[in-house]
């Protein structure tokens, strides 16, 4: 018996079914990429060197530059680079004294000057005049004044018979521990760092001392007190070493004013006393 063209039909799609249904059971292959698909990056391993962003801006090399002419700073003159000599003349020492004066009163007329100027009568002259070329120059020269005598003049506290003006009291100390072997009894400091003017006061009204050193104005101080004497005094010696900065004591700032007005105050008056016999040396 012949079949219908219907169930020909109907076993055709049946057929079919079973050719999609077996064709989606099978693993699906991997497609090539498209042309215009982009590659997915690679992972990148630890061991590759990272590479350089076209942002990050490139370390430049340090070049030393060599400085110009017209930046190149100026190197300033040193200050008070010449070295101060001491003449060895005392009519030259009295004319450098008065030269130094005058610039410290600038204001006097030269009759003013010329009554308070240095002459070389005014000045020490040792009966041994001591080697200026030795080391021991200030100590020879101090020990020169000495004198185991008391004299017509017996007070002795707070009257030494050399006093010596430093510019500091570092220069102080350092003369002192120098004139120790000079005297027996204690060299006087007479400076304002780290000692009270009451202590010095004390000190010079208990206790006599051959020789004092001190700076020009606690010096000034304790002779217008009169705690500082003059009766025994025979040597007053100005000293004019220079510090580090090549600077001296009738020269600097701090000290000339000071020192001058000991000279015209205190010392040129008490010298016309004919009790008093000090005189005055530059060294």
């Amino acid at each position: 018996m012949a079949r219908n063209t219907d169930d020909s039909d109907d076993l055709q799609n049946d057929f079919d079914l079973d050719d999609s249904f077996s064709e989606s059971s099978e693993p699906e292959q991997q497609s090539e990429p498209a042309a215009n698909a982009k590659p997915e990056p690679k992972a990148k391993s630890k061991s590759e060197p990272k590479a350089k962003s076209k942002s990050e801006p490139k370390p430049e090399t340090q070049k030393h530059k060599q400085p110009s002419a017209v930046s190149a700073p100026t190197k300033k003159p040193k200050l008070g680079t010449k070295k101060f000599t001491v003449p060895a003349s005392l009519a030259d020492q009295c004319t450098l004294w008065n030269k130094y004066m005058h610039k410290t009163y600038p204001a006097l007329t030269q009759l003013e000057l010329s009554d308070i100027q240095l002459t070389p009568s005014h000045m020490y002259v040792p009966s041994t005049e001591p080697s200026r070329d030795s080391t021991s120059y200030v100590h020879d020269l101090v020990q020169t004044a000495m004198s185991t005598g008391k004299g017509k003049n017996k007070v002795m506290h707070g009257a030494p018979q050399a006093l010596i003006i430093c510019s500091s009291a570092l220069r102080v100390v350092e003369l002192v521990k120098m004139l120790r072997v000079v005297t027996k009894r204690p060299v006087a400091k007479l400076f304002s760092r780290h000692i009270k003017i009451d202590t010095q006061k004390k000190m010079l009204e208990e206790g006599a001392a051959d020789v004092a050193v001190g700076t020009p104005n606690r010096v000034l101080r304790l002779l217008r007190n009169g705690d500082l004497k003059v009766n025994r005094l025979k040597l007053v010696a100005i000293d004019c070493w220079q510090d580090e900065k090549m600077r001296v004591v009738v020269d600097m700032d701090d000290t000339r004013s000071d020192l001058f007005a000991i000279w015209r105050d205190v010392l040129l008056p008490a010298s016309k006393n004919p009790d008093y016999n000090f005189k005055l040396r530059l060294m």
